[in-house]
């Protein structure tokens, strides 16, 4: 391979690296921490007036509303699932628990690899760089003492050329979309013949293209505010 064909490439996982850390790091600084089981519980839980029928049948139209599919509903276990897939963030992502020294133990030591590895990315881009210049620069005086480049040369040099971005050849370069899946699960409890107990637990997932990058719960009052005001206003009469 080419220095020149070396340095594209060295350019382009640098730059690819340097973003896709720094979007990590940027991830994992944002997520908030799961909540205790006994603030969870709170948070996800009510009771409505209606048997558990009525509330699953008001529950089923809300999820429709807020555009999830919904998947298994066992009325002798009190269970309904419904999932959505989405290319934005619904509900931030809860990290999952952890003791808070390795916590943080953690992300400092993830914080200081991603760094030197970053640094040292561009260490060595820079180092191709300068040595493609050097070459570059024989290359022309070189080209200049025989001869001058004939046009065909100079189309086909800015052919080559213009198939490269920083991310390296266009046509290969790997799609980074984001996409968020949320995953609900709906428990019905019977208190009484027409009072209902509801629990809603929400799971996240955090894809960058194929790969998962985040999981955890969804633990975000207004989201739980919002799904059960939904549901109270479907079983007025």
């Amino acid at each position: 391979m080419s220095t020149s064909g070396i340095n594209r490439y060295s350019r382009g996982a640098t730059w690819l690296l340097v973003i896709y850390l720094s979007v990590i790091v940027s991830g994992c600084a944002n997520r908030p921490a799961e909540i205790t089981p006994e603030q969870a519980r709170i948070l996800q839980t009510r009771e409505f007036n209606g048997s558990p029928e009525e509330v699953a049948k008001a529950a089923s139209l809300v999820l429709q509303e807020m555009h999830y599919t919904l998947g298994t509903v066992d009325m002798d276990l009190g269970i309904m699932t419904a999932s959505r897939n989405s290319e934005y963030l619904l509900a931030p992502i809860s990290r999952e628990a952890l003791a808070e020294e390795n916590l943080e133990s953690d992300v400092g030591t993830f914080c200081l690899i991603a760094g030197t590895m970053a640094v040292v990315g561009l260490f060595i881009a820079w180092i191709f760089d300068a040595f493609d210049d050097d070459e570059g620069d024989k290359d022309d005086d070189d080209n200049d003492n025989r001869r001058p480049p004939s046009r065909s040369h100079r189309s086909r040099t800015h052919q080559h050329d213009s198939g490269w971005s920083i991310f390296g050849s266009s046509d290969s370069s790997p799609s980074s979309a984001d996409s968020y899946t949320y995953i609900m699960t709906i428990n019905l409890n019977a208190l009484s013949l027409q009072q209902t107990q509801v629990r809603l637990t929400v799971q996240g997932e955090h894809y960058q293209g194929p790969s998962l990058v985040a999981t955890g719960p969804v633990q975000d009052q207004q989201f739980f505010i919002d799904f059960f005001n939904r549901l109270h206003t479907e079983l007025q009469p």
